[in-house]
């Protein structure tokens, strides 16, 4: 294996570094998603939540209680909560509040199920382009070899032409995986960010009922 990567020259090193990067990011994904919650315990969390909101919970004591449940749940509606307080001190209309804040529920729910999809898409892009600089890389090397010694050595072609093939093969083995890693944790997070969309209204409808009543007071 050292052998391996030791022929495939200075190019090996890049690609060695995002194989890592993938697969450390792939484990993250499959640690996530394994923990994200059941519909039933996200109907659960939401009519908790909202329940809390509509009997006049602070504003502070919500943070926390979202806090505590962590995840996708917490950490969405913890920005909602943060951006609900920010747009209270606004002059706004209930239907623009609306707009605003299911913007921020989507787009805090579709980040947290997309976190480090784009480094796994730059990886399967890039170790491609990476293969390539070191497929022309041991090429300029074998006709190099070629040009000092003439034919007469085909061990320094051998070598040059080595290079060259090894980390296109090794570009294509990371690129391949990471795609396919890419596609299907894309698929998944559009996929949640559906389920998890009808909950997240409901979550800002509970708080603009709340910013409605305090408008009228």
């Amino acid at each position: 294996m050292i052998e391996f990567f030791q022929e495939g020259g200075p190019f090996m090193w890049p690609l060695g570094l995002w194989s890592v990067l993938s697969i450390a990011f792939f484990l993250e994904r499959i640690y996530t998603y394994a923990g994200l919650r059941s519909e039933d315990e996200l109907a659960e969390i939401t009519n908790d939540i909202n329940s809390r909101i509509d009997s006049g919970t602070g504003i502070d004591q919500l943070k926390e209680y979202c806090a505590e449940v962590g995840k996708l749940e917490g950490e969405v509606y913890g920005e909602g909560l943060e951006r609900f307080e920010h747009l209270s001190q606004e002059q706004r209309t209930m239907e623009e509040m609306r707009v605003e804040m299911n913007g921020t529920v989507e787009r805090a729910a579709l980040a947290y199920l997309e976190r480090y999809l784009a480094v796994i898409d730059f990886v399967s892009k890039s170790v491609v382009l990476l293969g390539l600089l070191g497929t022309v890389n041991g090429m300029i090397n074998a006709f190099e070899g070629i040009a000092e010694k003439g034919l007469g050595e085909p061990t320094i072609v051998a070598a040059g032409i080595s290079e060259a093939l090894i980390t296109t093969v090794t570009g294509l083995v990371i690129a391949v995986p990471s795609i396919a890693i890419f596609t299907y944790f894309s698929n998944r997070a559009t996929g949640k960010a559906i389920q998890f969309e009808a909950y997240g209204h409901g979550f800002v409808d509970a708080l603009l009922r709340r910013w409605q009543s305090s408008q009228a007071a």
